[in-house]
């Protein structure tokens, strides 16, 4: 099932499905659709600790957040830098 979706800023985008989360590319930023319509920015290396949370970086700080609540994810940007 795809799910498309358009953002406050007017882009549109298909998400991935949590399942991809650990192919995504580090170095990429992207953005992270929650359960409850939340929306995270940022990098994520992919991994999913022994709790099942995922962690996504920003600047400096890094946010915790549950995978089990991840609806899907996409980059930022349609082309690799």
């Amino acid at each position: 099932m795809k799910i498309k979706v358009i953002f406050s800023d007017g882009s549109r985008r298909v998400l991935k499905s949590p399942s991809e989360l650990q192919k995504i590319d580090k170095n990429r930023e992207a953005k992270f659709v929650m359960d409850n319509g939340e929306v995270y920015t940022g990098y994520s290396d992919g991994d999913v600790d022994e709790e099942d949370d995922f962690c996504i970086m920003g600047t400096i700080h890094g946010i915790g957040l549950p995978f089990n609540r991840l609806l899907g994810w996409c980059y930022t940007t349609n082309k690799k830098i």
